[in-house]
C-alpha cells in the first residue's frame, strides 16, 4: 500500500465581510504577532513559523514551507459562519500572561483560567471574531 504524500498548508478563517477581515488581520496581527502575507478586502493571509515557541525563530514569508499559513476570507452565509466550518487553532508563546493580556486589550476573552499542568501553561480564548483559539507555553 502506497503512503499519500501530504503536507499540512493551513487552516482557513472564515468571516462575516470586508470588516471582518480587516479586524481578524488586525487581531492576529498585532495580538499574536503573525506576520501579514497579503491582505485583500475578502481575503488575508497571514504567516507563523512552525515549531516551538522559544528559540531565535523568525517569519520568513519567502519560505512558505517554513512557516504555518492563516487565511481569512470573506463570506455572506451564515451556513459558512456555523459550527463545523471553523478549527480551533493553537499557538505555541513564550510568554502566557503578555499574550493573554495583549489579546484581551484586542477584544478577546479568555475560557476559563489559565491552566497549570506540569508540562507548562495552557489557555482557551475567542478571538473576537468568535473563532477558538488554543495557547501553550511550555514549562522550562
Amino acid at each position: 500500500m502506497a503512503s499519500a504524500c501530504v503536507s499540512f498548508g493551513r487552516a482557513l478563517l472564515m468571516v462575516r465581510g470586508s470588516n471582518g477581515v480587516a479586524a481578524a488581520v488586525n487581531f492576529y496581527q498585532n495580538g499574536l504577532g503573525l506576520a501579514v502575507v497579503r491582505h485583500t478586502d475578502d481575503w488575508a493571509e497571514l504567516a507563523c513559523p512552525i515549531g516551538s515557541s522559544s528559540g531565535n525563530k523568525s517569519i520568513d514569508s519567502s519560505h512558505p514551507s517554513i512557516n504555518f499559513r492563516l487565511s481569512v476570507q470573506a463570506v455572506h452565509s451564515e451556513a459558512q459562519l456555523g459550527i463545523g466550518y471553523s478549527p480551533f487553532l493553537s499557538f505555541d508563546v513564550d510568554d502566557m500572561d503578555s499574550t493573554v493580556a495583549r489579546c484581551v486589550q484586542m477584544g478577546a476573552h479568555l475560557d476559563g483560567p489559565i491552566q497549570y499542568p506540569a508540562h507548562g501553561k495552557v489557555a482557551a480564548l475567542r478571538a473576537p471574531d468568535g473563532h477558538m483559539i488554543g495557547l501553550y507555553e511550555p514549562a522550562l
